[in-house]
């Protein structure tokens, strides 16, 4: 029985998953060829079994946020390793999801060279360093622009699950 539960939520995560990608653009995407292995789902959150880090999600974010991985992050193709998006979603409203929170790693040789390159360019979203472990450097990608109107009440709950940087580290394990 417990078996048919977890395949039942599986089909629909994946159903879903399979939803917001028919929503992207028509550009093709690069694929991750461990795209199964690196994001493995829990009841706590995320586990990128790759680099090994653990994301726990806020309560909050229970039946409102999809997860998939991705190479883009607001419009823009975001080159990292391991990227995990978080997007939230009213499903009652069955409306785009929009985008809260993107993970990657880089090697910190590469994120040193991207910092530099980063001072001539402007009108990104600025990621945030959350955690460095041996080569690898671990930030967040925080979209702190909210997509609605925000005095509407879907404004409103929208901004409930957006994230501080401190939020985020502390809900890092690596």
């Amino acid at each position: 029985m417990s078996f048919i539960k977890k395949g039942a939520t599986t089909l629909a995560i994946a159903g879903a998953m399979f939803a917001v990608a028919g929503c992207s653009s028509s550009e093709p995407k690069q694929q991750d060829p461990n795209i199964d292995s690196v994001i493995q789902q829990s009841e706590q959150g995320y586990r990128n079994t790759t680099v090994g880090y653990s994301f726990t999600y806020p309560e909050n974010w229970q039946n409102s946020v999809v997860q998939r991985d991705t190479f883009e992050w607001n419009d823009q193709r975001i080159d990292a390793q391991n990227m995990a998006v978080f997007y939230y979603k009213n499903f009652e409203l069955n409306n785009t999801p929009e985008p809260l929170l993107a993970l990657a790693t880089y090697p910190q040789q590469e994120w040193e060279q991207m910092q530099r390159q980063a001072k001539n360019r402007s009108g990104s979203t600025p990621p945030h360093v959350i955690a460095t472990r041996d080569d690898q450097v671990l930030v967040a990608y925080i979209n702190t622009q909210n997509p609605y109107d925000a005095g509407s009440r879907q404004g409103q709950e929208y901004a409930r699950h957006v994230l501080t940087p401190e939020q985020v580290q502390s809900a890092i394990s690596w």
